[in-house]
């Protein structure tokens, strides 16, 4: 028998968390057996730019595509989750909600911005996907969006800084016997 990729709709498109889906993605997986042996990885960028199709071919996950006959539109709402299959360690795959969609407007952008830091905080290994010819551009390549998953970045990787007082760190010292 085929193995399954048991993907769901992790987050619906109204930024609703489904505890039942993933506490049944959880059971189904095996994942709480796992330990800390899983990694996740993320997908981010503009709609209909081949995320989910990527994320299909890496990890032989079946999250749904965008029909070229059928025109450009928005194909991923929300934030979905698959199983990996095939791969070890074992490992999920979240497809977001591509961004700059026709469909959520400008009202789309605070969803943008929740759902990016919301894959930063969860995976592993977050992918921007974009068009070539769209870097450099002002908004064709997201940058606001960019600009706001990079400082999120650089505020959680940043040296943690300590409430001591200086009198009381001690530098190391470096000896040498010659």
């Amino acid at each position: 028998m085929a193995e399954d990729c048991f993907r769901f709709q992790l987050i619906t498109g109204d930024g609703v968390l489904d505890m039942q889906g993933l506490e049944n993605f959880t059971r189904t997986t095996n994942l709480s057996q796992r330990g800390v042996s899983y990694a996740v990885v993320a997908i981010m960028g503009p709609q209909s730019g081949g995320k989910s199709t990527l994320l299909n071919k890496l990890f032989q996950t079946n999250f749904r595509m965008m029909d070229a006959e059928e025109g450009r539109s928005q194909t991923t709402q929300g934030i979905w989750i698959g199983k990996g299959i095939g791969i070890e360690p074992f490992t999920i795959a979240m497809d977001v909600e591509g961004s700059d969609s026709r469909e959520r407007g400008q009202d789309g952008a605070t969803f943008e911005k929740q759902s990016a830091l919301f894959a930063l905080a969860i995976a592993d290994i977050v992918m921007i996907n974009m068009w070539c010819h769209d870097i450099g551009r002002e908004h064709a390549a997201n940058r606001p969006l960019l600009k706001t998953v990079f400082e999120a970045m650089t505020r959680l990787f940043r040296a943690r800084k300590t409430t001591r007082s200086l009198s009381s760190v001690t530098t190391p010292r470096l000896h040498l016997n010659v």
